[in-house]
């Protein structure tokens, strides 16, 4: 009989940004202490023992991530977790999350099982496997892996620089991977603030009274990163609706791309908390980032 796992988290004063809902790289956090306590209460192989003693890792391979509606302070998030595909030395984790049985977002992981002395895939531990087996989801049709976009960089995209710090990496030696989305955001920030010259906090937010809340988010992660290195990312504009943009991102240490993502993000009105129409005055800026064909 299939099993599926659950974490109930109470969505706490630190889970929430200014817009006054939960900030989405807290999600992935979410998400990456729902699989930390299924490895240890769901398939008896804590994280420390499967980390630091038996000298495995499961880095995030690619993700896809839909934001159906804001998460509230006080609300008690329900996330469930099951498989949707086990493979030779990969898994695809589906997660769903809920409050009072309304769905709040749905989650496709891909992670690999590796050997973090090689740094390379390795095939995952039998006793492992049969006791993930339990947890895979019944005739369930796999989806597809993830696309974020083809990598390549038009010449119009905004260029941002950030540290890979210590804050930044876990046990594993390598960037904690909601991190990036902390990352994507900081890219997004400093976007508004010099390439559409419409700053966050003094003008965005609080002049205009608007925000830019996410409605999904994919993300491929090609080659970890470590402490020290610099991270270009670039950020483009690959579709300007009417409030909402579609954005790509992607990053490169030293020429070499790490990781790309494809970012739906809507404009609202805070005060109605509904979406609302770009402003005309930031249509020429953002359309300056578009890429063309």
């Amino acid at each position: 009989m299939s099993e599926s796992f659950t974490l109930v988290h109470p969505v706490r004063f630190a889970d929430c940004d200014p817009a006054g809902i939960v900030y989405f790289p807290r999600f992935l956090e979410m998400v990456n202490d729902l699989t930390e306590d299924w490895f240890g209460e769901g398939l008896g192989t804590p994280f420390n023992e499967f980390h630091l003693v038996q000298g495995h890792g499961v880095p995030l391979v690619n993700t896809k991530v839909d934001f159906l509606k804001a998460c509230h302070l006080g609300e008690r998030l329900s996330l469930q977790l099951g498989i949707e595909r086990l493979g030779h030395s990969s898994l695809v984790l589906a997660v769903r999350g809920h409050v009072g049985g309304e769905e709040r977002l749905k989650l496709r992981h891909k992670v690999a099982v590796v050997s973090l002395e090689r740094r390379r895939a390795i095939a995952i531990p039998e006793e492992l496997r049969e006791r993930m087996e339990r947890f895979l989801i019944p005739a369930v049709k796999p989806t597809p892996d993830p696309a974020a976009h083809d990598g390549k960089v038009p010449h119009n995209a905004f260029r941002s620089r950030h540290l890979t710090r210590f804050a930044h990496c876990d046990p594993a030696g390598v960037v904690f991977y909601p991190r990036f989305f902390q990352l994507f955001s900081d890219v997004l920030e400093d976007w508004f603030q010099t390439g559409i010259d419409c700053p966050f906090g003094g003008e965005f937010m609080m002049a205009r009274n608007l925000r830019i809340p996410s409605l999904s988010i994919t993300a491929e992660f090609l080659h970890a990163c470590h402490m020290g290195e610099y991270l270009d990312f670039d950020l483009w504009v690959t579709r300007m609706g009417r409030s909402s943009l579609d954005l790509a991102l992607a990053a490169r240490v030293a020429g070499q791309q790490r990781l790309r993502a494809a970012w739906t993000v809507c404009i609202i009105d805070f005060a109605t908390f509904k979406s609302t129409p770009i402003p005309e005055d930031l249509l020429p800026r953002i359309r300056a980032f578009l890429k063309s064909g």
